[in-house]
Protein backbone atom coordinates (compact mmCIF):
# COMPACT_ATOMS: atom_id res chain seq x y z
CA UNK A 1 0.00 0.00 0.00
CA UNK A 2 2.62 2.40 0.84
CA UNK A 3 4.54 1.66 -2.36
CA UNK A 4 1.58 2.37 -4.11
CA UNK A 5 0.91 5.85 -2.62
CA UNK A 6 4.83 7.08 -3.06
CA UNK A 7 3.90 5.68 -6.80
CA UNK A 8 0.77 8.20 -6.98
CA UNK A 9 2.16 11.12 -5.58
CA UNK A 10 5.47 10.83 -7.99
CA UNK A 11 3.20 10.27 -11.01
CA UNK A 12 0.90 13.49 -10.29
CA UNK A 13 4.34 15.47 -9.78
CA UNK A 14 5.37 14.20 -12.83
CA UNK A 15 1.88 15.30 -14.03
CA UNK A 16 2.02 18.67 -12.63
CA UNK A 17 5.61 19.49 -13.88
CA UNK A 18 4.59 18.20 -17.35
CA UNK A 19 1.68 20.49 -17.42
CA UNK A 20 3.77 23.52 -15.89
CA UNK A 21 4.87 24.88 -19.58
CA UNK A 22 5.12 28.31 -19.68
CA UNK A 23 3.46 30.18 -22.90
CA UNK A 24 5.89 33.43 -23.24
CA UNK A 25 3.44 34.29 -26.50
CA UNK A 26 0.52 34.24 -24.37
CA UNK A 27 1.91 36.55 -21.11
CA UNK A 28 -1.16 39.36 -21.74
CA UNK A 29 -4.43 38.58 -21.48
CA UNK A 30 -7.97 40.49 -20.74
CA UNK A 31 -10.71 38.98 -18.86
CA UNK A 32 -14.55 40.32 -18.34
CA UNK A 33 -16.68 38.87 -15.75
CA UNK A 34 -20.07 39.32 -13.59
CA UNK A 35 -20.92 37.15 -10.29
CA UNK A 36 -22.72 37.76 -7.37
CA UNK A 37 -22.38 41.01 -5.52
CA UNK A 38 -20.08 41.29 -3.02
CA UNK A 39 -20.79 41.58 0.75
CA UNK A 40 -19.57 45.08 0.55
CA UNK A 41 -22.78 45.92 -1.27
CA UNK A 42 -24.64 45.78 1.82
CA UNK A 43 -22.84 49.44 2.46
CA UNK A 44 -25.72 50.57 0.46
CA UNK A 45 -29.25 51.69 2.18
CA UNK A 46 -30.36 53.11 4.93
CA UNK A 47 -29.32 52.48 8.94
CA UNK A 48 -32.25 50.52 10.88
CA UNK A 49 -32.45 53.93 12.91
CA UNK A 50 -33.32 55.65 10.33
CA UNK A 51 -35.80 53.27 8.63
CA UNK A 52 -37.61 52.98 11.86
CA UNK A 53 -37.82 56.60 12.66
CA UNK A 54 -39.13 57.75 9.46
CA UNK A 55 -41.17 54.82 9.18
CA UNK A 56 -40.38 53.07 6.28
CA UNK A 57 -38.43 49.54 5.17
CA UNK A 58 -35.64 48.64 2.23
CA UNK A 59 -35.84 46.29 0.09
CA UNK A 60 -32.21 46.02 -1.69
CA UNK A 61 -32.39 44.81 -5.47
CA UNK A 62 -29.01 44.22 -6.61
CA UNK A 63 -27.17 45.03 -10.21
CA UNK A 64 -24.64 41.80 -10.64
CA UNK A 65 -20.87 42.40 -9.98
CA UNK A 66 -19.10 43.94 -13.32
CA UNK A 67 -15.19 42.73 -13.39
CA UNK A 68 -12.61 43.84 -15.90
CA UNK A 69 -9.08 43.01 -15.59
CA UNK A 70 -5.47 42.83 -17.05
CA UNK A 71 -3.20 39.81 -16.49
CA UNK A 72 0.16 39.50 -16.52
CA UNK A 73 2.14 35.84 -16.59
CA UNK A 74 5.50 37.05 -14.95
CA UNK A 75 6.51 32.70 -14.51
CA UNK A 76 4.55 29.58 -15.38
CA UNK A 77 2.90 29.62 -11.85
CA UNK A 78 2.55 32.83 -11.05
CA UNK A 79 0.15 35.79 -12.79
CA UNK A 80 -0.21 39.62 -11.85
CA UNK A 81 -3.90 40.91 -11.88
CA UNK A 82 -5.21 44.71 -12.47
CA UNK A 83 -9.00 44.44 -11.65
CA UNK A 84 -11.62 47.10 -11.70
CA UNK A 85 -14.86 46.50 -10.29
CA UNK A 86 -18.11 47.59 -10.37
CA UNK A 87 -21.18 46.95 -8.65
CA UNK A 88 -24.90 49.14 -7.77
CA UNK A 89 -28.02 48.49 -6.29
CA UNK A 90 -31.44 49.66 -6.58
CA UNK A 91 -33.49 50.34 -3.42
CA UNK A 92 -36.81 50.04 -2.73
CA UNK A 93 -38.48 51.52 0.26
CA UNK A 94 -41.88 50.65 1.50
CA UNK A 95 -43.63 53.78 3.38
CA UNK A 96 -45.96 52.51 6.45
CA UNK A 97 -49.13 54.39 8.64
CA UNK A 98 -48.64 56.67 11.17
CA UNK A 99 -50.60 58.11 14.15
CA UNK A 100 -49.61 61.49 15.52
CA UNK A 101 -48.96 61.60 19.07
CA UNK A 102 -49.00 65.04 20.87
CA UNK A 103 -47.74 64.90 24.73
CA UNK A 104 -47.07 67.48 27.47
CA UNK A 105 -44.23 67.57 29.61
CA UNK A 106 -44.31 68.61 33.13
CA UNK A 107 -43.62 72.07 32.60
CA UNK A 108 -46.16 72.26 30.15
CA UNK A 109 -44.11 71.48 26.72
CA UNK A 110 -45.60 70.31 24.19
CA UNK A 111 -44.01 68.17 21.70
CA UNK A 112 -45.56 65.44 18.50
CA UNK A 113 -43.94 62.33 16.82
CA UNK A 114 -45.33 59.70 15.01
CA UNK A 115 -45.75 56.66 16.06
CA UNK A 116 -45.57 54.09 12.82
CA UNK A 117 -47.81 50.86 12.38
CA UNK A 118 -45.24 48.34 10.60
CA UNK A 119 -47.33 45.57 11.10
CA UNK A 120 -50.02 47.22 8.75
CA UNK A 121 -49.55 47.55 4.80
CA UNK A 122 -47.47 49.77 3.58
CA UNK A 123 -49.07 53.26 2.41
CA UNK A 124 -46.62 53.62 -0.54
CA UNK A 125 -43.80 52.04 -2.17
CA UNK A 126 -40.92 53.98 -4.51
CA UNK A 127 -37.46 52.99 -5.94
CA UNK A 128 -35.24 55.01 -5.72
CA UNK A 129 -31.41 54.25 -7.15
CA UNK A 130 -28.70 54.35 -4.43
CA UNK A 131 -25.33 54.29 -6.61
CA UNK A 132 -22.64 52.60 -7.62
CA UNK A 133 -19.41 51.47 -6.03
CA UNK A 134 -15.95 50.78 -7.07
CA UNK A 135 -13.13 49.02 -6.45
CA UNK A 136 -9.55 48.61 -8.24
CA UNK A 137 -7.98 45.85 -6.71
CA UNK A 138 -4.02 44.02 -7.52
CA UNK A 139 -4.25 39.95 -6.84
CA UNK A 140 -1.31 37.46 -7.31
CA UNK A 141 -2.65 34.41 -8.96
CA UNK A 142 -0.86 30.76 -8.60
CA UNK A 143 -1.43 28.36 -11.12
CA UNK A 144 -1.18 24.96 -9.19
CA UNK A 145 -2.01 22.98 -12.06
CA UNK A 146 -1.08 24.23 -15.73
CA UNK A 147 -1.94 22.07 -19.04
CA UNK A 148 -2.44 22.82 -22.53
CA UNK A 149 -6.15 23.61 -22.20
CA UNK A 150 -7.02 24.09 -18.74
CA UNK A 151 -5.39 26.05 -15.61
CA UNK A 152 -6.04 25.50 -11.87
CA UNK A 153 -5.36 28.46 -9.86
CA UNK A 154 -5.92 30.09 -6.45
CA UNK A 155 -5.51 33.86 -6.08
CA UNK A 156 -5.18 36.47 -3.29
CA UNK A 157 -4.31 40.54 -3.20
CA UNK A 158 -6.04 43.88 -1.68
CA UNK A 159 -8.45 46.18 -3.27
CA UNK A 160 -9.91 49.71 -2.01
CA UNK A 161 -13.57 49.98 -2.19
CA UNK A 162 -14.55 53.59 -3.39
CA UNK A 163 -17.69 54.84 -2.18
CA UNK A 164 -17.60 58.38 -4.63
CA UNK A 165 -21.21 59.65 -2.88
CA UNK A 166 -19.52 59.45 0.87
CA UNK A 167 -15.72 60.15 -0.01
CA UNK A 168 -15.14 56.79 1.21
CA UNK A 169 -11.92 54.74 0.41
CA UNK A 170 -11.80 51.67 1.97
CA UNK A 171 -8.68 48.55 1.94
CA UNK A 172 -10.66 45.22 1.42
CA UNK A 173 -8.93 41.79 0.89
CA UNK A 174 -9.22 39.82 -2.71
CA UNK A 175 -9.33 36.18 -2.19
CA UNK A 176 -10.12 33.34 -4.57
CA UNK A 177 -9.44 30.16 -2.98
CA UNK A 178 -10.31 27.71 -6.21
CA UNK A 179 -10.60 28.83 -9.80
CA UNK A 180 -10.37 27.54 -13.54
CA UNK A 181 -9.61 28.99 -17.04
CA UNK A 182 -10.13 26.61 -19.77
CA UNK A 183 -9.60 26.76 -23.63
CA UNK A 184 -6.32 26.09 -25.24
CA UNK A 185 -6.48 29.56 -28.20
CA UNK A 186 -6.53 32.86 -27.73
CA UNK A 187 -10.15 33.05 -26.18
CA UNK A 188 -11.01 30.92 -23.12
CA UNK A 189 -13.58 30.87 -20.27
CA UNK A 190 -13.14 31.10 -16.68
CA UNK A 191 -14.84 30.43 -13.39
CA UNK A 192 -13.91 31.14 -9.51
CA UNK A 193 -15.04 30.74 -5.82
CA UNK A 194 -14.58 34.39 -4.91
CA UNK A 195 -14.60 35.85 -1.33
CA UNK A 196 -13.46 39.45 -2.18
CA UNK A 197 -14.67 42.84 -2.98
CA UNK A 198 -15.26 41.31 -6.74
CA UNK A 199 -17.83 38.82 -5.75
CA UNK A 200 -19.07 36.69 -2.86
CA UNK A 201 -19.71 33.44 -4.65
CA UNK A 202 -19.13 32.14 -8.12
CA UNK A 203 -17.94 34.25 -10.99
CA UNK A 204 -17.67 33.39 -14.48
CA UNK A 205 -16.27 35.19 -17.43
CA UNK A 206 -14.34 35.03 -20.57
CA UNK A 207 -10.65 36.05 -21.30
CA UNK A 208 -8.29 36.76 -24.52
CA UNK A 209 -4.93 36.03 -24.73
CA UNK A 210 -2.62 37.86 -26.51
Amino acid sequence: MRRITVLLVALLACTIANAQQFDPEHRHSIEVSTGIPPLQSSVFGSSISVRMERGFSEDRVFIPTFNIAYTYAMSERWDLNVIVNGCGAYIRRSYYPYTLITETTEDGYQYSYKQFDFKADPESTDVAYSGTMYTPMVDFRWKWLRRDNMRLYSSFGLGCLVLGNFGLFIPTPYLTPVGINFGAGHFYGLAELNLSCASTGLLAGVGYRF
